[in-house]
């Protein structure tokens, strides 16, 4: 249950929250357009049947950039979450300190 918890979080901050931030980021903007440019040059030279797998290709490369993406997302929520805990710990030591 837990893991589906984070999943759904994870779900929802990556696909909204960093969907509108990448949107807003002009160096993404100019990375995607360049990308899209170099694609239809290269879709210009293939074969339909080379075009298809291009497109199976590209397709298995975002699923595997979507895992990364999903994986290193919430590693940082893990990692986050040990700082603030530990943060706490030593708040709550220094506060042992001072009686």
């Amino acid at each position: 249950m837990e893991n589906e918890v984070f999943d759904i979080i994870t779900e929802h901050l990556t696909n909204e929250r960093l969907s509108r931030i990448m949107n807003n980021d002009e160096e993404y903007r100019a990375a995607l357009t360049h990308e899209q440019e170099v694609y239809l040059k290269l879709d210009a030279t293939l074969s339909d049947e080379q075009k298809k797998l291009i497109n199976r290709y590209g397709t298995a490369q975002g699923e595997v950039a979507a895992n990364m993406e999903k994986l290193a997302y919430q590693q940082g929520m893990k990692d986050m979450y040990n700082l603030l805990m530990s943060l706490q710990g030593k708040r709550d030591e220094d506060e042992l300190h001072d009686e």
